[in-house]
């Protein structure tokens, strides 16, 4: 005895193997879930997606001592004085990148210019004129520092700490502050 199916358009009994429903006319499908190419996709896009999610989980930060994750070793911030800086980029800029670049220093100066958009100030030697234009740029990281320097005013002295994180002969020197006070 054969088996039996419904019709998927009128709803009558017909044969299974029948490419026609004998009432209506309609074609005797195989619903989409029951093909063989189906599930032969969907095993090929798990296997992808289990091979791309695969590897080595080992932690980067932890074998990698170059990689973007900032240890938390105790930084020695070394004291300079801006003044001298300024001074070493202007007579050579190549040497006062080789001396500065990405040290962590400590500078004390003044407020010369606030960003509006709360991004960074600059700071100038606390020895600087009026017509001074030698200034550091310093970059606000946190609202904490934010916050801070919203009590302040141009001609205010801060002292910083913070990552020189770049020199050049026209920008000057550009710092990550870590902590201002």
């Amino acid at each position: 005895m054969e088996k039996l199916t419904k019709c998927g358009s009128c709803g009558n009994e017909m044969a299974k193997s029948a490419k026609v429903c004998p009432n209506c006319g309609a074609k005797n499908k195989k619903p989409f879930y029951k093909k063989w190419w189906i599930w032969g996709i969907i095993a090929v896009v798990i296997i992808a997606v289990g091979a791309s999610s695969g590897g080595d989980k080992t932690n980067i930060a932890q074998t990698d001592p170059s990689s973007a994750v900032e240890k938390t070793e105790a930084i020695t911030y070394e004291v300079v004085d801006l003044s001298s800086m300024i001074e070493d980029l202007k007579n050579n800029a190549l040497k006062a990148k080789n001396e500065y670049q990405d040290k962590y220093i400590e500078v004390t100066g003044k407020i010369k210019n606030f960003d509006s958009d709360g991004q960074y100030i600059s700071i100038e030697p606390t020895t600087a004129d009026m017509w001074n234009f030698d200034s550091m740029m310093c970059y606000i990281k946190d609202e904490n520092q934010k916050s801070f320097l919203l009590e302040k005013n141009v001609g205010d002295t801060v002292t910083i700490k913070g990552k020189v994180k770049s020199i050049g002969e026209v920008l000057g020197y550009q710092l990550d502050i870590k902590e201002v006070k």
